[in-house]
């Protein structure tokens, strides 16, 4: 159960890289600058999963009209990145998102290659 616990502590909880340099400190540089899952928001600059960011429009921005504006053009379950319909119902579940970050990498993430998206793919 520790060795467990100890591969947890080095593994993102988003993205599911396993790396051994990773402290509480690199994990957070890493969801700054490097997860393919996260993304700052363009209004408020708040680091968020990329597939809640609807939800972050509407329920938690700072950014007032301009993030509900913003809402009202993005659909739950489309990616914000790129538009992609991820989904025919309401919200994409979490192996859609994961497909489209991580497997095929979406095209409009910045982030995609910064930690081998494809890397992460069998995990």
């Amino acid at each position: 159960e520790d060795q467990d616990d100890l591969v947890d502590d080095f593994t993102c909880q988003f993205c599911k890289r396993e790396d051994p340099s990773f402290t509480p400190a690199a994990l957070d540089v890493h969801y700054w600058r490097e997860c393919p899952m996260l993304s700052a928001c363009t209004l408020c600059e708040q680091v968020i999963e990329i597939s809640r960011m609807h939800s972050h429009l509407v329920e938690e921005c700072e950014a007032g009209e301009q993030a509900a504006a913003l809402a009202r053009r993005l659909r739950p379950g489309q990616c914000p990145l790129c538009n992609a319909g991820l989904s025919s119902g309401q919200s994409a579940d979490d192996r859609s998102w994961h497909e489209h970050l991580l497997v095929m990498g979406c095209p409009a993430n910045v982030r995609r290659n910064a930690v081998g998206v494809r890397a992460t793919a069998g995990r």
